[in-house]
């Protein structure tokens, strides 16, 4: 008698290869769709409890997943560093956040991971309960991996052999105005409970070029209220983001173990959010390093609007 396969296998379609050339990138949309199609099937099978108990759906997915997959490689641009050393197993990715309006930050993460990682890896984005109550973003968003943002979600994933990701700053992150730009706000507890927990590594990630995707002009308390939203954030490209460059950097991994007491935990998140400042600090002196090595080109118009944006913050709170 055959052994049945397991369930993750049954994701492998016979119509794509199920390994990949390496370092050979697809050429056309088609082959972009099968690229995507194959390494979610092979990030699927590294689970070993299936993503479709927090809503995801596999045919979905591969569809949905190409948006943010172009994005990644044709207006974004993305240069990944260090995802090469993105540890097996249970790993909880903890990022600074700086996209105002929609997640392009989380799916550039999920992005890289899916597109650039050895082995593919589905990554579950943590998302407030709020944003995913939204009859539309909150479908699309469970269809592709996200869950809704709370510590039982988060300990069931990693129990499971999944990579999660979060952001410590949480909503506060939002209400940055941008002269504090790549300023981390004071870290949640919750994920190093939950790391301590499982006994997962925690991998710090640095985006670099989020910030000024969409600069934060206001973020009326009022607004949010009436559109009961954690935050309503105000920028002058409403939807659309700038195509700004992004980079990112994964950092090495932390574990972390001891006894689950306040002091503990504190200590630990200090550690994580200082490993991803000095992350921040070296994408930073990079980005000028290219800047300056690039000298005489034209200043881009998304950077000039960002300063504009920067311009009148700093006049509003000068009449105040």
């Amino acid at each position: 008698m055959t052994p049945s396969l397991p369930r993750s296998e049954a994701y492998v379609s016979p119509a794509w290869p199920s390994v990949e050339p390496r370092g050979v990138r697809p050429r056309g949309l088609r082959a972009f769709r099968a690229q995507v199609r194959t390494r979610l099937a092979r990030a699927c099978a590294l689970e070993e409890r299936p993503p479709e108990r927090f809503g995801f759906r596999f045919d979905t997915a591969a569809r949905l997943l190409l948006v943010p997959g172009l994005l990644y490689r044709v207006y974004f641009r993305v240069e990944c560093h260090g995802v090469e050393t993105l540890p097996p197993g249970p790993v909880l990715l903890a990022a600074n956040h700086g996209s105002h309006v929609l997640s392009w930050d989380g799916a550039m993460i999920v992005s890289a991971c899916l597109l650039e990682a050895d082995p593919p890896r589905l990554v579950h984005g943590m998302v407030e309960h709020r944003l995913m109550e939204l009859p539309v973003l909150g479908a699309v968003a469970r269809r592709i991996g996200a869950v809704d943002g709370n510590r039982a979600a988060c300990l069931d994933l990693l129990r499971g052999g999944a990579a999660v990701l979060t952001f410590p700053e949480g909503v506060k992150a939002l209400e940055k105005p941008f002269r504090e730009r790549y300023r981390l706000r004071p870290f949640g507890h919750g994920f190093v409970h939950v790391a301590l927990a499982t006994g997962a590594p925690v991998v710090p990630v640095a985006v670099i070029g989020a910030e000024e995707e969409a600069p934060l002009l206001a973020s009326p308390r009022w607004l949010a209220r009436l559109l009961r939203m954690p935050v309503a954030p105000i920028t002058p490209t409403l939807l659309i983001p700038l195509p700004v460059k992004y980079r990112l950097y994964f950092g090495g991994p932390l574990r972390f173990d001891g006894p689950l007491t306040p002091e503990h935990v504190g200590r630990s998140v200090g550690l994580v959010q200082g490993a991803l400042e000095s992350l921040i600090g070296r994408g930073l002196a990079e980005r000028r390093g290219n800047k300056t090595r690039a000298g005489g080109l034209a200043v881009p118009w998304s950077t000039r609007v960002a300063r504009v944006a920067d311009k009148e913050e700093v006049a509003c709170e000068s009449r105040r």
